[in-house]
């Protein structure tokens, strides 16, 4: 888990950096408008070991690594 400008431990490894009401990750940015709406969104998804994966843009990199390394065991 890596932590980010928030100081909160994140669990989503496709996390890059996190800055004043948003999230980037490999799949995009997510901006919040307000601290309360980053704090749940991020609790429940990015920082959750359980939940990051109900993100949808979690789901789409997952996919996206799944097909890369199925393309890969073809050759």
């Amino acid at each position: 888990m890596s932590s980010g400008y928030s100081g909160r431990s994140w669990a989503c490894p496709f996390f890059r950096w996190d800055g004043p009401g948003k999230v980037r990750c490999e799949g995009g940015c997510v901006t919040f408008g307000d601290r309360g709406t980053f704090e749940r969104y991020t609790g429940n998804f990015c920082a959750s070991a359980s939940g990051w994966s109900g993100c949808t843009l979690a789901r789409a990199m997952t996919e996206e690594y799944e097909k890369g390394v199925s393309a890969g065991a073809e050759r």
